[in-house]
């Protein structure tokens, strides 16, 4: 085709369903601030700083352990992640990075320990702030370090990511993009007062973005400090400064209203934004955290309705290309789309059940293809929609439908029926306010799974966290499960005991149960969550 059951009630609020999309990473200092003063509701990750490794791959001693306890002891109680951020800038010193990342003996002695380090603690995964890897061999051993990090961490369900500079990154291999969640881009510290401007803030993303970073993994950085005299946010205002302003006396900073602008940039071109740091905000009305999270409320109308899915930021595809955008906001688009091509979206969570509102921005040269909703693979099927000619490729239109969902985090798919067009974004459309749900008890659930004949074949809870229930209305004794990943790759296998599956060890994404017995072979799908 074209060159290019006992009720319980939620009552779910909008901004929860924002945030668990749009990222916003805060890191705090071993050696300085408060845990007990952190805005946890106006987070979504937190990364301590700084874990340091030695040159044979062994970990330094953690600066402040009571604190990082008590920091991820608040944070999950309040429903927020935290990584151990390691490396930093340590006065420019990357040699143990260097020698460890060089050696595969040092290397997995790193890994390992990492591992360790993080189910010691309970986190929830790792940032790596190697400031700066070099072009070629250590760019390489960047690469394969990662690579081995993305693997463990995946498999236990965690995430990794990178802190990388904001422009110019070449030694960070383009790679390493499928092999993090995503990365923080530190679009401060450009030279002297003005180091951290908009513009340099629109480079930053532009160029990771540029390089085929997808937008969701784009995390924009900003300065909670200004330069060249390295004060903090709170110190410069105690002094004078205004915080609606960028200079004073002869301090660059960042206030309020740039803030806010970055905040609107990183909704329209990235996937969030993080700060450095935590301890260096002002409190009250002033507080640079508090004004991220105004643009968070703002931007979803008060009430996180809307979420935006940028088309090329997706997690699996089949038959697909992206190419330069010219619509509205830049970036990039996917194009090159045939009959059967797809594109897979995970993790995402429809907070209530109702009628959702999803719009799809096409372009087409002549017209007659047809894109179609899913969720699961296929397994859910939402309706289908003809994409209408718009004369051009990059002449751009909206088309949308209505589609009822059930309360619940997804894979979303869009399928191609008939190709010939190209799509941008996909924005989907929460019913307006707060709304009432019901959910079976999970006890009674556990009842219901343990009695035979009570159902044909569902799996349940999906998404799933820890145990998986079946209802399979027949007696299952002598079969056997197999859970099967999204590239084919057998990761359980259990005689059938009970109506329950342990997948609490599998990683976040969509897998494939399949029960045999003898002649007999029955596959349901299901949604691993963090």
């Amino acid at each position: 085709m074209k060159k290019s059951t006992c009720i319980l009630l939620l009552f779910l609020l909008g901004s929860q369903w924002l945030q668990a999309q749009f990222k916003v990473v805060g890191y705090m200092p071993s050696w300085a601030g408060s845990v007990n003063a952190i805005q946890y509701s106006k987070l979504t990750h937190i990364n301590y700083a700084f874990l340091l490794p030695t040159s044979t791959g062994g970990l330094q001693a953690i600066e402040n352990p009571s604190k990082l306890q008590s920091l991820i002891s608040l944070a999950h109680s309040n429903g927020k992640k935290v990584l151990i951020a390691v490396g930093g800038w340590n006065n420019g010193d990357d040699g143990a990075f260097e020698s460890l990342a060089g050696n595969a003996t040092y290397r997995n002695t790193f890994v390992n320990n990492m591992i360790n380090f993080v189910n010691q603690y309970g986190l929830d995964g790792i940032d790596i702030d190697w400031e700066y890897p070099d072009a070629g061999a250590s760019a390489n051993n960047y690469a394969t370090l990662m690579q081995q990090l993305s693997t463990e961490m995946h498999n236990r369900g965690k995430l990794l990511t990178a802190a990388v500079v904001a422009i110019n990154g070449g030694s960070i291999l383009s790679s390493v993009f499928n092999m993090v969640d995503f990365l923080n881009l530190m679009a401060y510290d450009a030279n002297s007062f003005d180091h951290s401007t908009y513009n340099y803030a629109v480079q930053s993303i532009n160029y990771w973005k540029g390089r085929g970073l997808a937008a969701s993994k784009a995390i924009l950085g900003v300065p909670f400090y200004g330069r060249p005299s390295w004060e903090s946010y709170a110190a410069l205002l105690a002094r004078g400064a205004s915080p609606n302003a960028d200079v004073f006396s002869g301090v660059g900073y960042n206030g309020i209203p740039t803030i806010k602008s970055k905040t609107n940039l990183a909704f329209d071109q990235g996937g969030g934004i993080m700060m450095w740091e935590l301890s260096q905000d002002a409190t009250g009305a002033n507080s640079l955290l508090s004004a991220i999270h105004e643009v968070v409320l703002q931007r979803t109308g008060g009430g996180g309705t809307t979420i935006t899915i940028q088309a090329e930021s997706y997690n699996s595809m089949s038959g697909v290309q992206t190419e330069a955008c010219t619509d509205a906001g830049g970036g990039q688009n996917v194009g090159w789309i045939d009959a059967t091509d797809w594109m897979a979206f995970y993790n995402i969570n429809f907070p209530v059940s109702g009628s959702y509102k999803v719009e799809y921005r096409v372009a087409s040269l002549s017209g007659g293809g047809t894109l179609s909703l899913d969720l699961n693979a296929g397994s859910i099927q939402l309706g289908a929609l003809a994409v209408p000619s718009t004369g051009g490729w990059q002449t751009w239109t909206t088309i949308s439908h209505n589609v009822t969902v059930n309360a619940g985090t997804y894979n979303v798919g869009v399928y191609a029926q008939a190709g010939g067009w190209n799509l941008n974004w996909i924005k989907i459309t929460r019913p307006s306010g707060a709304r009432v749900i019901t959910q079976v008890n999970p006890a009674a659930e556990r009842k219901i799974a343990e009695k035979p004949g009570a159902g044909k074949w569902t799996l349940f809870p999906n998404p799933v966290r820890d145990r998986l229930s079946i209802l399979a209305g027949e007696d299952l004794s002598g079969g056997t499960l197999q859970v099967f990943d999204i590239t084919g790759r057998q990761v359980i296998t259990s005689r059938v005991a009970t109506y329950q599956l342990d997948v609490s060890k599998l990683a976040p994404g969509l897998y494939t149960l399949v029960f045999t017995r003898k002649d007999k072979t029955v596959k349901r799908q299901f949604i691993k969550e963090h």
